[in-house]
């Protein structure tokens, strides 16, 4: 851009030079001036006629130059005037036309490229955009997703304490129910053999002497009775010489002890049968609670993994989302690149164009009109 701005300033400069000449060749006094110039020349030499010819074709050109603002036309102008003859001139004027061409053809293909070069940088930086904002929302759904995934889990961690607390409790309890079950039973246990002794005892003396328990004899006489003499025993009278003990007051005592003993055991059996219906319903609350743990623990570790999964999304996304923006930045200075060396295309690309059209058609005329007075056919 700022090689064009030179170049169009000197060109301009240039321009208004040749313009200034122009007018000076083609003013009323310089045609006064030539004429009589060329008078005289007429009157000294037989080239006057020549020269004549050659001013007036020059004037010719010089008026095209000036109606076209056209610096090539004022060169081939001076160059006519200087004697130069006409193929060499045409030659010229072909070689500016050539010129004129190529640097169209330049200037079509820097606009074409600067169109290509702007729309693939808007394209660009609009597909950047989109994949920047595009990411921005995936990071904040994806960090809502972990922050409500941080509460689950906090949630399913009280959970899992408060159901090991309950667990813990129901063995303790379970713990004491079973020592107090066992302290039972084995209380039970002792006074039952401690019965058992007593029985043996008991009823000791009537198996070791053959006495059957339980019978008692067939009358009973009263008591002794005391003589007046009070230092005499009383006589007794006994309807068997043999001693058969008091079974009867001895079979009550065994029956009452074995009616304990029978209520001991009993307890013991209700009592184990008590504590296989308790461990029963311990089992089953355990299991339930469990179940709930294991749920909580399988679903704590799901989330945890999803939360890892997220996490890592994350920090993917923003790595992404940081070279997209890297690449954003590029394509900004891109564009201000891009800005710089192209906007000379909207501004001066037609005018250029439209200047250069008159420049090609005034040299197309004053090769037309040269070529008509080298045929003869002057216009």
């Amino acid at each position: 851009a700022e090689e064009w701005s030179q170049r169009t300033q000197l060109r301009t400069m240039e321009l208004q030079g040749v313009a200034e000449a122009i007018k000076i060749l083609t003013s009323e006094d310089a045609r006064d001036t030539f004429q009589k110039s060329v008078t005289t020349l007429v009157q000294v030499s037989s080239r006057s006629s020549v020269s004549t010819e050659l001013l007036s074709r020059s004037a010719k050109l010089a008026g095209l130059a000036r109606k076209y603002h056209n610096i090539g036309l004022a060169q081939i102008a001076v160059q006519l005037k200087s004697g130069g003859h006409f193929d060499k001139v045409i030659a010229a004027i072909d070689k500016m036309m050539e010129v004129l061409r190529v640097e169209e053809q330049d200037d079509i293909a820097h606009r074409d490229r600067c169109q290509n070069a702007e729309g693939k940088n808007a394209n660009d930086m609009e597909d950047l955009g989109h994949a920047i904002n595009k990411a921005e929302k995936n990071i904040k759904r994806s960090e809502d997703r972990a922050g409500q995934l941080k509460i689950d889990i906090d949630g399913l961690k009280d959970a899992i304490k408060k159901t090991e607390t309950e667990m813990a409790e129901l063995l303790d309890l379970r713990n004491t129910d079973v020592a107090d079950f066992r302290q039972a039973v084995k209380d039970d246990t002792q006074a039952v053999a401690i019965l058992e002794e007593a029985i043996v005892a008991l009823t000791r003396f009537y198996d070791k002497n053959k006495i059957e328990l339980g019978l008692v004899s067939k009358r009973q006489e009263p008591g002794p009775k005391y003589t007046i003499d009070q230092d005499k025993a009383p006589e007794t009278v006994w309807d068997n010489a043999e001693y058969k003990g008091r079974s009867s007051e001895t079979t009550g005592i065994v029956a009452i002890v074995e009616m304990i003993k029978e209520d001991l055991q009993k307890e013991i059996k209700e009592a184990k049968a008590d504590d296989a219906t308790s461990q029963a319903q311990y089992e089953k609350e355990r299991g339930a609670l469990q179940e709930t743990l294991d749920a909580d623990l399988a679903l704590k570790l799901a989330k945890e993994k999803e939360l890892n999964e997220v996490e890592t999304n994350i920090a993917e996304t923003e790595e992404h989302r940081d070279a997209k923006s890297a690449d954003l930045s590029a394509e900004n200075k891109l564009k201000a690149s891009i800005t710089g060396d192209c906007s000379w295309v909207k501004t001066n690309f037609e005018s250029r164009r439209q200047k250069r059209k008159a420049e090609m058609d005034g040299l197309a005329q004053a090769k037309s009109y040269l070529a008509g007075v080298e045929d003869g056919d002057e216009i």
